[in-house]
């Protein structure tokens, strides 16, 4: 997938530089920028630097009180601070999750929306823990939407195995993660194809194996009428791959037959 990106933002004329940080920025006579130098030594002449160091929780409200802080406003999965009655969610908490290896950031809108519904129930009464559920993400890399739900490594972990398919204009992938025990499927990770978000969190929910998420792909699909369908040549892929001969549950309609590729 990283490679696909890759391709796409230097396809609209963005040249990247990898495996190196920015170590440097140059100004000129004038005090403005005039160049850049990365930690490979490279000297790279511009104009302006933009900088996306993603998101930092403001929490200045809080920072001459009791509350316990971190990087955000630390809280436990009820959205509780350590002081009694005083709560905290969105974009500012930091969640302390009880067995986790770590702290959890959750800065999308839609766990906003899930956090303040949980939380508003606490304080009327009715104690709310608060439950992501599967998590979903999404976004767009210029004209590529992403999607991902689940949990798809970027080191394979023991015990799980990949199905990785790409359209041949590059633009378009499908990479489905899955137990090799019991076949359950544990997350994907989707480029240029629209999936319906309530399909996918319940076929991760229900533990669905990877040939039945294969056979009823259809279902998921969210792209708008008279888009290509992949469908059949996804299929067909992981058939080639893994010797299977799986076949989808159920046709596309006459004239979304006609635009399957």
């Amino acid at each position: 997938e990283a490679k696909l990106i890759s391709r796409h933002i230097r396809e609209h004329g963005i040249d990247l530089r990898l495996e190196t940080n920015l170590k440097e920025i140059i100004a000129g006579e004038n005090g403005r920028v005039c160049a850049v130098v990365t930690e490979s030594g490279e000297k790279i002449p511009c104009q302006l630097v933009g900088l996306t160091p993603g998101v930092h929780p403001n929490i200045d409200i809080v920072k001459n009180a009791k509350i316990e802080t971190n990087r955000g406003v630390l809280v436990n999965d009820y959205l509780e601070t350590n002081i009694p009655g005083i709560y905290a969610c969105g974009d500012c908490v930091e969640i302390v999750a009880e067995g986790a290896d770590r702290n959890r950031f959750e800065q999308l809108w839609y766990t906003g929306r899930m956090q303040g519904q949980a939380l508003a129930k606490t304080i009327c009464g009715e104690r709310t823990k608060y439950e992501r559920g599967i998590w979903f993400n999404s976004a767009k890399f210029l004209d590529i939407e992403y999607q991902t739900y689940g949990f798809v490594s970027n080191v394979p972990r023991e015990g799980e195995k990949s199905f990785y398919w790409e359209h041949p204009d590059g633009n378009k992938c499908l990479h489905i993660v899955y137990r090799q025990a019991d076949q359950t499927v544990v997350g994907v990770n989707v480029f240029g194809i629209r999936m319906r978000h309530k399909i996918w969190e319940k076929w991760l929910q229900n533990r669905r194996p990877i040939d039945f998420v294969l056979q009823n792909l259809p279902d998921a699909n969210f792209d708008p009428e008279f888009y290509r369908l992949h469908e059949p040549a996804i299929i067909s892929a992981f058939n080639q791959q893994t010797g299977r001969h799986l076949r989808l549950n159920r046709k596309p309609g006459f004239f979304k037959q006609l635009l399957a590729v």
